[in-house]
């Protein structure tokens, strides 16, 4: 995948008080359980949430029909997943739901410069 690059606006958790928007680069597009196709992204400044580090997050599509490629390269409201320290998503093509832990709702949108 190509070094593509966004911000990800946090709407939920409410209680996330971080930095937001959120810097992220796409790591690459992974299929996942229930045949839903997930986007990996990087953090380009991690940060701590329940006593855990954050350095990896994926997205998904949050309305029915709007497609991964829009979350990719358009903007687009997302479910957000936590991935958890030490994954090696990086280097897999699929996730599973034991990969990763809910989290929350925002919309991801290109970085344009």
């Amino acid at each position: 995948m190509n070094d593509q690059h966004h911000f990800l606006e946090i709407y939920e958790p409410y209680e996330y008080t971080g930095q937001n928007p959120l810097n992220v680069s796409g790591v690459a597009v992974l299929t996942g359980p229930m045949r839903d196709n997930y986007y990996l992204l990087r953090l380009d400044t991690p940060f701590e949430y329940e006593h855990e580090k954050v350095e990896l997050l994926l997205v998904l599509p949050r309305y029915n029909g709007d497609k991964i490629d829009r979350a990719v390269n358009s903007c687009c409201t997302v479910n957000i997943v936590r991935v958890p320290p030490g994954s090696d998503l990086e280097q897999r093509t699929s996730v599973g739901f034991e990969d990763f832990t809910r989290w929350g709702v925002g919309k991801i949108s290109p970085l344009t410069t």
